[in-house]
């Protein structure tokens, strides 16, 4: 039987253990933010659109601020494989100052200039006061958010991913609640549509902030390797921490940008275009949710076999890794195209935002296999071994030379519909696999990254 890399259970509990916590906590979210969606969708088309474009830029700062954990994740998972307590203090304490710094630029500029950031996606003003209302609410949620990533990163590196599952899983249903009481003025309470669930959602993640800081305070009195904040941090490691987080950083950042310039290219194309968009996100967080825990796995799992010196064994099981992904995101795919057809009936909206809607679940789910590779391969894999600039060169080629420029000249220049505009800005997914197995089977991402921290 194939033993762990971590000890003596075998392997597949230690992917177990990891991957289900952290693909359940994802699929409750994504599954609740289908009921969300649903409440919303009876608002209308153009409430819809107003909180697929009122939350992007939440969205980019939840990326950018998910680099960082990812950082975190990076250092503590090598130093806890090397049994390095001070090591782990130092990377949360660094990264943490950083995801500080990052939130305060989000909040300001979220609550002074709201307006002037919508503007930028869409022309219509109706579409724009909506959203701002929303991005004004949401930013409150940035701290609690702030908080919970740089806790999850710790709790699911030291080998309790549990707590951050329960954290979530009471914030959601917290959120479904509240959004039904909120949006619709149910149980006396007054009918905000929109900004009901800009304050549910910000109620939930203080919730959750609370609980998973209760849970945390818990989990460390019963540590070994207990996690000191103020922790002496030394120049050196500072610019240890800085050489693999401004990568990551960058990159989400970047992307999440160019995430945001897909939104500006669907928003012009119409408001029943980005209206389809919006809905099938549910669903597109659903499918990847799956496999979100599997990425996880492999980035912790992989991280400590580097932190050991254990080059083959963390090969080995990169490629375990990325044959379970393929295989089962084929599952999925045949799953949404059986689906496509009721899901868009679920929501008060057009008939062509429904038909719209049905064409591009159809395109995601053709290339599902390729974005959770993806997501696995870059997001997990490559990324355990510090180098981060490698995914950052990968991504950013993808997504600036290729998915922008096309997406651009697709919609405003061809006037190409929303499903060949989709499907043409996918297609830098295929490149950036391309390229990410090209670096995986180079080996140069394999690194060990713990220095003696005394």
């Amino acid at each position: 039987m194939t033993r762990s890399l971590l000890g003596n259970k075998p392997l597949y509990h230690e992917i177990l253990s990891i991957a289900i916590p952290i693909s359940l906590q994802s699929l409750f979210q994504s599954s609740l933010s289908v009921i969300d969606q649903i409440m919303v969708g009876q608002l209308g088309t153009n409430s819809v659109a107003g909180i697929g474009l009122g939350g992007r830029f939440p969205n980019l700062f939840a990326v950018t601020l998910a680099a960082v954990g990812t950082s975190s994740s990076i250092m503590i998972s090598q130093y806890c494989g090397a049994n390095d307590r001070r090591g782990i203090s130092r990377s949360f304490s660094t990264n943490g100052l950083l995801a500080l710094f990052i939130t305060a630029v989000f909040f300001l500029t979220s609550i002074f200039f709201p307006v002037q950031i919508l503007s930028c996606y869409t022309s219509d003003a109706n579409i724009v006061t909506i959203g701002s209302d929303y991005l004004r609410i949401m930013s409150v949620s940035y701290i609690p958010l702030l908080i919970t990533t740089m806790l999850s990163a710790v709790l699911r590196n030291t080998g309790h991913a549990k707590s951050p599952m329960i954290a979530s899983i009471i914030s959601v249903i917290t959120n479904t609640i509240l959004n039904y009481i909120l949006i619709f003025g149910n149980f006396g309470a007054p009918r905000l549509g929109v900004n009901g669930t800009a304050i549910a959602t910000t109620s939930a993640r203080i919730i959750e902030c609370l609980i998973l800081c209760s849970l945390f305070i818990k989990e460390q009195k019963a540590s070994i390797l207990r996690i000191y904040p103020l922790e002496c941090i030394s120049t050196d490691f500072i610019k240890k921490m800085l050489m693999i987080a401004s990568p990551i950083i960058i990159n989400e950042f970047l992307w999440g940008a160019g995430d945001t310039m897909y939104s500006v290219i669907y928003g012009h194309i119409g408001t029943e275009a980005m209206a389809a968009m919006t809905l099938t996100l549910p669903i597109q967080n659903l499918s990847i949710g799956l496999f979100t825990g599997v990425s996880s796995a492999a980035a912790i799992l992989v991280g400590n076999s580097l932190g050991k010196g254990t080059y083959a064994g963390a090969y080995k099981l990169s490629q375990r890794f990325i044959r379970y992904c393929i295989l089962g995101s084929f599952g999925i795919g045949g799953v949404l195209c059986l689906i496509s057809g009721v899901y868009p009936n679920l929501f008060d909206v057009s008939g062509s935002t429904r038909h719209y809607t049905v064409l591009l679940i159809y395109i995601f789910s053709a290339f599902l296999f390729v974005k959770v590779s993806n997501m696995v391969l870059a997001g997990g894999i490559l990324r355990s071994g510090g180098k981060t600039v490698y995914t950052l060169a990968m991504e950013m080629f993808g997504t600036w030379a290729i998915g922008v420029p096309i997406g651009f000249l697709a919609a405003m220049v061809w006037h190409l519909p929303i499903e060949w505009v989709y499907c043409l800005i996918t297609t830098e997914e295929v490149v950036r696999l391309v390229i990410g197995l090209l670096i995986f089977w180079s080996k140069k991402w394999m690194k060990q990254i713990t220095i003696t921290t005394a």
